[in-house]
């Protein structure tokens, strides 16, 4: 004698239950759209750290000119002074400029790359706030 009762209708409940949990909840066409939107993103943050560093790279080409030909110049400073001390001296005053010069440009160049590293962050950070929101938006449809 068997215990255990058997019933159709437990099991369509069940079937039904899990069919239910496993039914697409998203659109597609909404999935595909959201995803060309990331590539575009994307796309987009290379470009603008492509242009940013671009624009670093050249900046920096234009300071190294600049100190070679300053260093040019230097040179012929070096011992214009009629005593040792007073080349000394000159020489001190010099390389207190070089390494002024140094520390502006450096500075100069870490702003370009830290404002082409926002520039591009936000690009993507707008895009997944939108991400964020279509998601809401789709899953909020498909309860309904």
């Amino acid at each position: 004698m068997s215990t255990t009762k058997s019933t159709n209708g437990g099991t369509t409940a069940a079937t039904d239950f899990f069919s239910d949990m496993f039914k697409t909840t998203m659109d597609m066409d909404k999935m595909i759209e959201a995803q060309r939107k990331n590539v575009e993103a994307l796309v987009e943050a290379q470009r603008v750290a492509f242009e940013g560093y671009k624009t670093a790279m050249e900046r920096q080409v234009a300071l190294m000119k600049e100190a070679m030909n300053e260093y040019s110049n230097m040179t012929g400073d070096l011992f214009s002074g009629k005593t040792p001390e007073a080349n000394a001296s000159k020489q001190a005053e010099l390389a207190q400029n070089a390494f002024r010069n140094a520390f502006e440009n450096s500075r100069e160049i870490a702003e370009i790359t830290t404002k082409t590293n926002q520039d591009a962050f936000a690009v993507l950070q707008k895009r997944f706030t939108e991400g964020v929101e279509e998601m809401k938006s789709a899953t909020t449809a498909a309860k309904k």
